[in-house]
This record gives C-alpha cells, sequence and structure tokens, in this order.
C-alpha cells in the first residue's frame, strides 16, 4: 500500500538516500529512497519507505507478529490498522481512506487515469482453506494441475507435487494451491528450531498445528491480485471499495473445482457425461466429441487433426466435465478417482478452539527491531 502526500516535508525513512542533480541544469531532483526492513516477533517482516512525498509499507499484515497465518484478518481495515502502527513509529502520518477521484492528467492520445486522495493498494493476496482429507492433499492438486484456469492460464506443478499455481510471472495476478502441511513442516517448524528464544509451548503449538493441518488434509488456496489488474477494475482505492468488491476476481478455482467432480468416471462414457453436464445436445455429437478424446488420451494433439474452430468447440465441451485438451494427457496428473463429491470431498476448514487467532489490538503492539 503507498500514499501520496504532495505538500512533501515527511521524514526520510529508508536505508539509504541518493540525492540526484541534473548535470545540464543544475537543478535538484527529488532524493531516491530505497526501503527498509523491519523484523518483528516469530520472524515476520515488512518494509517500509518514504522519500518525503510518498509513504509505502510492503508486507503480510495477516503474519505480522504472529507465529503463523493459517487464519488472518478478513477485513482491509484490520489489515490496514497494522500498517498504520508500522507507520506511527517512523512518525509518519497513516494512510488514509479515499473520498474524492480525480483525473490524472495524460499524454496526449492516452486514456484518462484516476488518481483518490486516499491511499492505493498496488497488490494484494487472499486466501482460503480446503479440507480434502488426510493423505489426499497430493492427489487433489495433482488432478487440479491438470487444468488451465481463467483466461488460459497455464498450471506449474512442482516437482514434490504440494504446490501448483497459475499465472507465476503475470503482471495480473497468480493463483497457487499448496499443501499446508508440508508448508509448516518445511518453513515454520524448522525456523523455530532454529531460534533460542522460542519456548516449548511455542514448539508444541507449531506440532500440534502441524498435525491438525495433516489430519484435516489441509490445501491452501492463495489468489495474489496485482497492480495492473487492480487498475483495470479500479480496485485500488482504499475506503472506496470492500472486501465483496474482490469475491468476482477470486472464483478461479472455485470453477475449476465444480467441473472436475465428474472426471473420468468409470462407471460412465465420456459421451453420457457430455450429455448429463448439458455440454451438447444430441448423443450424436457427444459420440463425435468423445471419438476426439480417445485420440487425445492416446497422445495425439487434436491441434493437428482438427480445424481451429472445432478444436476450441470440442476443447470447451470437454472442459465442461473437467478435461483439457489444450495440454498433453498425463495419468499421473489426471486421476480417474478425483471426484470432490465422492473420493476427494472439499469441504470448509473450521478454526480449532486452541488456535491463536489475529487480534489487531495485540498484533501490532509487540516490540520490533529494525533490520540495517
Amino acid at each position: 500500500m503507498q500514499q501520496d502526500h504532495p505538500q512533501g516535508g515527511l521524514p526520510l525513512v529508508g536505508r539509504h538516500v541518493i540525492e540526484r542533480i541534473d548535470l545540464e541544469t543544475g537543478e535538484a531532483l527529488p532524493p531516491s529512497v530505497n526501503q527498509k526492513l523491519l523484523e518483528g516477533s516469530y520472524s515476520t517482516k515488512v518494509t517500509i519507505r518514504c522519500d518525503g512525498t510518498r509513504v509505502r509499507v510492503e508486507g503480510n499484515p495477516s503474519r505480522w507478529q504472529r507465529m503463523d497465518n493459517l487464519f488472518g484478518l478478513e477485513k482491509l481495515d484490520d489489515c490496514v490498522a497494522i500498517y498504520n502502527h508500522i507507520l506511527a513509529k517512523y512518525d509518519l502520518p497513516p494512510f488514509t481512506k479515499t473520498t474524492r477521484l480525480f483525473h490524472r492528467q495524460t499524454p496526449e492520445g492516452k486514456a484518462s487515469s484516476l488518481v483518490g486522495n486516499g491511499a492505493e493498494i498496488t497488490l494484494i493476496d487472499w486466501t482460503r482453506n480446503h479440507r480434502v482429507g488426510q493423505g489426499s492433499e497430493a492427489s487433489f492438486i495433482r488432478g487440479m494441475s491438470s487444468m488451465q484456469i481463467g483466461r488460459g492460464r497455464e498450471p506449474k506443478l512442482y516437482p514434490n507435487g504440494m504446490t501448483c499455481n497459475w499465472g507465476e510471472a503475470s503482471e495480473w495476478s497468480m493463483t497457487k494451491l499448496y499443501c499446508k502441511a508440508y508448508e509448516l513442516r518445511n518453513h515454520l517448524k524448522k525456523d523455530k528450531r532454529k531460534k533460542n528464544s522460542v519456548t516449548s509451548e511455542q514448539l508444541q503449538y507449531v506440532d500440534q498445528l502441524i498435525e491438525y493441518c495433516e489430519q484435516q488434509g489441509v490445501v491452501r488456496e492463495e489468489h495474489s491480485l496485482r497492480q495492473k489488474l487492480l487498475k483495470r477494475h479500479n480496485l485500488q482505492f482504499y475506503g472506496m471499495v470492500g472486501e465483496q468488491d474482490f469475491h468476482a476476481h477470486l472464483t478461479d478455482i472455485e470453477n475449476a473445482m465444480n467441473t472436475l467432480h465428474a472426471t473420468h468416471d468409470v462407471h460412465e462414457s465420456i459421451a453420457h457425461q457430455l450429455l448429463n453436464a448439458g455440454a451438447v445436445d444430441t448423443l450424436r455429437k457427444a459420440n463425435v466429441t468423445m471419438s476426439y478424446f480417445s485420440l487425445w488420451q492416446h497422445g495425439t494433439d487434436l491441434r493437428d487433426v482438427l480445424s481451429q474452430s472445432n478444436f476450441y468447440v470440442h476443447k470447451a465441451r470437454l472442459k465442461q466435465i473437467g478435461i483439457d485438451v489444450s495440454r498433453p494427457f498425463d495419468v499421473s496428473r489426471m486421476c480417474p478417482t478425483l471426484k470432490r463429491s465422492d473420493v476427494i470431498e472439499v469441504r470448509p476448514l473450521s478454526i480449532p478452539d486452541w488456535y491463536q487467532r489475529p487480534a489487531v489490538a495485540q498484533s501490532n503492539v509487540l516490540p520490533f527491531r529494525a533490520i540495517a
């Protein structure tokens, strides 16, 4: 998040500042300040920067001063409250809500853009936890990795089979699924063991948390909405958007899961699955598409045997039952037993009564030290 203060006069905050002078005119240019890394309790980190007019903070407020963030903050205002407490430590003005919008002056021929009088969100991450059952995490993630999501975003399945993401290098959005117990065991627990100040009670809590995630089979869904997407849909203006305004951009995984429940049903032919899903209106059309599915299943690239228009017709039909023929068939990643309503049942994850939930009034007042 960042906010501009055109009147200037704010203290410079960063690791170092570079004063610049225009060599042709001798005019002093605005100083360049790099970001300062702050470390809080439990190895949590955020960065802060101010060049005299623009204040910027980066980092996960749900994780700040907490051992974990399996269940994090749910309100934008709570996240900003964490940031504002940090800004106050450096005598910087707090982030404020946008109340008015103005048209920014743009070059001739360029589309007009809006600027607000408050804070601007430049990146926001949304997460949700799914319970798929103990030991089913890798099968669920592999099954999801068989499909493109959104507008043709290709999946990337990690070699360990515990993480899959879509749009990793995208400037618009990145979506990720990963096994939470695996991530906690490899990062959180290892980091805690290194700290001499960690108490036995804290280590016991970490072990209990990992055990809970393993027993429930927790798969974490994460959406990272980046600056270009936020500006395209005018979601960057803090104070003029609410949590519900982002929900329309968080449905790709849910839509993909809704189509996977009928994938490769051994008790029903592909043709009848297409009919039951409403992808076609006659059995003849269903049989034609099923024949192309069989070619694809045996390694044929359908782009080589179909015209472009026909390829997309059959691709659209098969995608309604969870089959993406634009990707090579891989039996290890397309498990025929992956049925959301039967073999792998996906449910929301409940919060156990012993879980240490985030509390803004507590999590943003603990002491922290600055690195460098």
